[in-house]
């Protein structure tokens, strides 16, 4: 009988490491299975707070919907856009509406918005001013060269008095020459967006958009003027025109009280201009 009750409790404890090894090795089997199943998609960004804010409340609802993400970063604002439309990557977020829609109608791409979000607008910073009033006659500025941001720099040193701009109805086309009056006789350097913030020490002042101004560690309390952002200059997650599938999932992940609730929640985006979609 002792005999008889020592086989029994072996083959138990068999049975039962048998189970749980078949449970484990089914567990790992599903594991692996699921994170073969799950598509590579890539994003595009440029230097700026947009691939934390990707990484941070995008990517993670992206992975429990069957995706897992990879970041691209990119120097300039050509190649997240020509990478989008030639499919090496699967969104973009680095850019505003109004570029958006400008690159498309130059280029052609077969691009287009999902949403708008959270943006960082345009800071003016500089290493010899510390207000807008001290700055002297003949001053460098710094401006983006691209049109749609050179736009929008002069439409920012119009609104700070610094110069008037003869194309006040069709500020989104002003160049250099729309300039008016420049009591300053400010001299307006257009150079690479992603140049200016490391070239403050060559300039008097520098118009630098937020996701450079942020990847420079400009500090925002000291800039001598912030843009207040507009609806069309919010930045914008973008796919492929013919995409809808990711379409939706992006814009179901955005639009979520859960989004918005962790990003509002993070101290790092307490400066950023919400959507006008954000409270309703």
């Amino acid at each position: 009988m002792k005999f008889s009750r020592i086989l029994t409790t072996s083959l138990v404890s068999l049975a039962l490491l048998a189970q749980f090894g078949c449970d484990s090795g089914d567990s790992q089997k599903v594991a692996q299975t699921q994170a073969n199943t799950q598509e590579v998609i890539k994003a595009g960004v440029c230097p700026g707070p947009y691939r934390s804010l990707i990484e941070k409340f995008i990517k993670p609802e992206l992975l429990e919907r069957g995706y897992k993400v990879e970041v691209v970063e990119f120097t300039d604002y050509i190649q997240p856009n020509s990478a989008l439309d030639g499919g090496d990557i699967q969104f973009n977020l680095m850019q505003h509406q109004t570029y958006l829609d400008n690159i498309v109608k130059e280029q052609g791409l077969k691009i287009k918005a999902v949403i708008n979000v959270p943006t960082l607008g345009l800071g003016i910073f500089s290493d010899k001013y510390k207000s807008l009033d001290a700055v002297q006659d003949g001053a460098k500025v710094g401006v983006p060269n691209d049109a749609v941001n050179l736009a929008r720099a002069l439409r920012i040193a119009s609104e700070f008095k610094l110069i008037t701009l003869k194309t006040l109805n069709k500020e989104q086309k002003a160049s250099i020459a729309d300039i008016g009056e420049n009591p300053l006789h400010l001299e307006f350097i257009p150079m690479e967006a992603a140049q200016i913030s490391r070239s403050l020490d060559s300039l008097d002042l520098g118009f630098v958009p937020g996701n450079y101004a942020y990847a420079s560690g400009l500090d925002y309390s000291k800039s001598l003027g912030v843009e207040s952002v507009q609806e069309d200059i919010k930045n914008v997650l973008a796919v492929k025109s013919d995409e809808e599938k990711l379409d939706k999932v992006l814009l179901e992940i955005v639009k979520s009280e859960d989004f918005k609730k962790a990003l509002n929640a993070d101290k790092d985006f307490d400066a950023f201009s919400r959507p006008q979609w954000w409270n309703k």
